[in-house]
């Protein structure tokens, strides 16, 4: 089945954010439509990305701790009433919004899994250390989700002369673009990559200097308004002095 309400659900197929029935028929949907196919791979890299950016090694007591505490830990059976309605069917009912707020919760709960994943909790600094993460990942991550979940976020991917590319999430209603490094070879002398909007013969506007991979590899910028190319240049460390591009390396345009 192919509807206009199909292509919308993209976002939150890619982050796992969809009921048994949706899941069955958007994975129909992508059989037969390849634009769909491109976006879901696009946002569920993206994701990866993010949750990557966030990850930590555990400390070597770590899983000594935690497979100690597996075996001292009774399994307990789940606490369920006779004649309770069955949750997986009832869920196929979920309304819109609620797939929408899981898809953004599951951007999320990447970045706080990679927070959580390698810090043990078990002292009260290691709790304060770790928590200051997630704070700092869900202010970081949250317009992020929030995109990744709009029912009109549109991706594309450009590639660039040097090798590599960016991959562009965009939504109208939001007024906000990500654009992010997909390979985009390493520049000598410190030199940095920065994003910028275009709209028609208007004088591009800055929308970013694109992170390094350690720290997610993208921008997020709001303020798109009509913008209808996305350009990326070469700039010296900390990004362009003038606020025109230096060297644009690569321009495309905006998702649709």
């Amino acid at each position: 089945m192919s509807t206009p309400e199909m292509h919308t659900l993209a976002g939150a197929f890619a982050l796992d954010a969809v009921n048994d029935v949706e899941r069955a028929e958007f994975a129909r949907h992508l059989e037969q439509c390849e634009s769909c196919t491109q976006e879901v791979a696009e946002l569920r890299a993206t994701a990866a990305r993010l949750g990557a950016a966030m990850a930590e090694e555990p400390p070597p007591y770590f899983k000594d701790r935690v497979l100690t505490a597996m075996h001292a830990t009774r399994q307990l059976p789940p606490r369920t009433r006779p004649g309770a309605p069955d949750r997986h069917r009832r869920s196929a009912r979920a309304p819109r919004w609620a797939v929408l707020v899981s898809a953004a919760a599951a951007v999320i709960g990447l970045a706080a899994g990679g927070v959580f994943g390698g810090i043990a909790l078990t002292q009260r600094q290691e709790l304060q250390t770790a928590q200051s993460r997630l704070d700092q990942a869900k202010q970081q991550f949250a317009p992020v989700a929030a995109l990744l979940a709009a029912p009109d976020a549109k991706t594309a991917h450009g590639e660039a002369p040097i090798g590599g590319g960016v991959t562009v999430v965009l939504s109208r209603s939001l007024n906000r673009v990500m654009v992010m490094d997909a390979g985009l070879p390493s520049q000598p002398g410190g030199k940095v990559y920065e994003a910028w909007l275009i709209t028609g013969a208007a004088a591009p506007r800055s929308a970013g200097v694109i992170a390094a991979a350690d720290q997610g590899g993208l921008v997020v910028a709001d303020g798109v308004g009509s913008a209808d190319k996305v350009a990326v240049s070469v700039e010296p460390p900390g990004g362009s002095a003038t606020g025109a591009p230096t060297e644009v390396l690569m321009s495309m345009p905006a998702p649709a």
